[in-house]
């Protein structure tokens, strides 16, 4: 395994996320305008240091996508899917591939495909924590869900299913939430009241800045921390609000 450093005393998105053992339950959600997919890789990044184990479900980016991002931060997760320590599941991917043919992920009765979904997050949760090995369940991201016709109703079952896998002490979830409608307000709202920290991704309410890239607001009960961030090709600055460009420049 490749030796990637402390990643909390020299990342800057680590150290602002601050994420413990305790924490079973992170909810990221990302606004209009925002991307929160900096928060996920630098978490696998986390993930990997600690050589526990990922199970990604990716419905957003290509694999080339984490992967070439991941190589940026200092780790390679295709290694750790040949490894056996990470698994990937696929559900929009595999749809394409195999448009013509009949589908697990491409039914009439949507129940049944986030039923297939959560059999498919179960064996490889199973597989992954053998030896007693600690997990991590990242879904990346929830508002996909639509896309497949999956409704309201069975998307906040999926997620209460999903949660059920804290129950045992080795397993972490993390659910990442595009939030554009109504209805991903509800499932963002639900996954904010049961969450250890909530992580929110999101733009500058005064429009675009040369300086700032946009806000992560990271909730924990009744602690609440906000820092400006600014993406850059090899990295992620954050800074508090009011010090961006005294950071960003010296």
């Amino acid at each position: 395994m490749i030796s990637l450093g402390d990643p909390i005393a020299s990342n800057a998105v680590l150290a602002a996320l601050q994420i413990g053992e305790e924490d079973n339950i992170i909810a990221i959600k990302e606004t209009p305008n925002a991307d929160s997919n900096f928060v996920i890789t630098h978490l696998i990044k986390k993930i990997i240091y600690e050589k526990k184990r990922l199970c990604l479900v990716n419905f957003h980016n290509t694999l080339d996508h984490y992967q070439n991002i991941g190589k940026k931060l200092g780790y390679d997760l295709l290694k750790g899917v040949d490894e056996g320590i990470v698994k990937i599941i696929q559900p929009i991917r595999d749809l394409l591939e195999n448009i013509d043919q009949e589908d697990k992920y491409l039914q009439e009765n949507t129940e049944n495909i986030v039923k297939q979904l959560y059999l498919d997050i179960k064996d490889s949760l199973r597989v992954l924590k053998e030896n007693n090995k600690s997990v991590y369940l990242i879904i990346d991201d929830l508002s996909h869900l639509h896309d497949l016709g999956v409704n309201i109703n069975e998307t906040l079952t999926f997620l209460h299913y999903c949660m059920n896998f804290i129950d045992d002490n080795d397993v972490s979830v993390v659910f990442n939430n595009h939030v554009s409608s109504k209805l991903d307000e509800i499932i963002s709202n639900d996954l904010e009241y049961v969450a250890d920290v909530h992580v929110e991704v999101s733009s500058l309410k005064t429009g675009m800045s040369q300086d700032v890239t946009g806000l992560l607001t990271i909730k924990r009960k009744s602690d609440v921390k906000q820092y400006h961030y600014k993406a850059f090709d090899r990295g992620i600055k954050t800074f508090h609000p009011g010090e961006s460009i005294y950071h960003l420049y010296n």
